[in-house]
């Protein structure tokens, strides 16, 4: 899984990419420097300040937004433990899909909506602020800057364009009138295409009219061709998900595994877990019996000079966070667990005998050879 651990809230692990240094860093300078002319006196240490809060405030503001969809989507049924907060959009927003259009929907909305509240409540206590006197100038802007970003979040937020929420809204509705999800997506693929078409050609527009390259057209410019590329990513799951339609975990699981005991260090098959010289995952057996996972994601995050200190026992993955699949299930179903654990592979049980693993490699092994038997280019 990417990103920092950085809290547990609401039973959800939230978790940040590095990408936030930058971003915080940009709005605190930003910030300090619009404010520090205002400010009267030798005020740079508090105009910096301010903006350090304005930063980290609006942080905590898409973090709040992201619980908002998450809490939604947990009364659905997801049982998805762990949010990484993006600066905006979910890379995850074509495959995760509720039980129901009005579910969709209310997942949808309900990130957005948390902005759109929180930016409001900031901008009206800014005003309050201003109005009490010029003593609380500095934080007035700082809540006033705050407001403004959330609004403008919730606001990009609804663009009908994947991977943002406006597109699972549009997929919602479309689901509700087809009374097919499928339809739906690839509705809201569709009309993603269009909209960052549509970006594109105003970021072009504002370039020429103003006759020079403008930071504001060369951003909307680089947002529509970015969701134009999101659009086709639409047209390759649709492509997939038609392909692992029918099929069950017992066709696409590694039937010739390697297995590990718990004691064993990770000198000794971490090289031929990463290299692919073994399955990208390997169960670990006690007696055995099955008493956790290790995948490449667990070895990633011990520095190789550690290996011969640390045993499989010490980062694998135990029951009940590790789940396990059945040969007969669904692939669908199997593959939508890969996704919301972020695990490589998942050990497939007969009872509660070990018959094999189910990686991705083994998916994607299958999925290619099944698209050329139908013709079908995944690419």
């Amino acid at each position: 899984m990417n990103g920092i651990p950085v809290a547990r809230i609401l039973g959800f692990e939230i978790r940040l990419p590095l990408s936030w240094i930058f971003i915080i860093a940009i709005i605190t300078v930003t910030v300090g420097t619009r404010l520090e002319p205002f400010l009267p006196g030798d005020t740079q240490a508090i105009s910096w300040a301010v903006g350090l809060a304005a930063s980290l405030g609006f942080l905590a503001s898409v973090v709040v937004h992201e619980l908002a969809h998450a809490v939604v989507a947990r009364r659905d049924g997801s049982e998805t433990t762990v949010l990484l907060v993006q600066f905006i959009g979910s890379p995850s927003a074509v495959d995760v899909i509720a039980s129901s259009p009005r579910a969709e929907g209310a997942v949808a909305i309900a990130g957005p909506l948390s902005s759109a509240l929180i930016g409001g409540a900031c901008v009206l206590a800014a005003l309050v602020f201003l109005a009490i006197g010029s003593a609380l100038e500095a934080i007035a802007d700082g809540l006033l800057i705050v407001g403004a970003l959330d609004l403008l979040l919730a606001g990009v937020s609804l663009v009908p364009a994947f991977p943002l929420d406006g597109a699972r809204v549009v997929r919602a509705v479309a689901w509700a009138r087809t009374g097919n999800r499928r339809s739906g997506t690839r509705i809201a693929g569709v009309i993603g295409k269009y909209a960052g078409r549509v970006i594109l050609v105003v970021g072009f527009a504002i370039v020429v009219v103003s006759q020079e390259l403008t930071l504001d057209g060369i951003m909307l410019g680089l947002a529509g061709w970015f969701l134009i590329a999101s659009a086709r990513s639409v047209d390759r799951w649709l492509i997939l998900d038609d392909l692992i339609q029918g099929m069950s975990v017992g066709e696409a699981m590694e039937h010739d595994m390697a297995t590990i005991s718990p004691q064993l260090t990770l000198d000794t098959f971490a090289s031929g877990l990463l290299d692919g010289t073994v399955a990208p995952a390997l169960p670990v057996l006690e007696a055995d019996e099955l008493v956790g996972i290790v995948g490449a994601s667990q070895v990633k995050a011990v520095a190789r000079r550690n290996w011969a200190a640390t045993r499989t026992a010490d980062i694998m993955v135990a029951p009940p966070e590790m789940p396990t699949a059945r040969p007969e299930d669904r692939l669908a179903d199997a593959l939508e667990s890969l996704r919301r654990t972020h695990l490589d592979g998942l050990p497939v049980l007969d009872g509660s005998t070990l018959r094999g693993v189910l990686t991705r490699r083994s998916i994607a092994i299958l999925l290619h050879a099944r698209a050329e038997a139908q013709g079908t280019a995944i690419r």
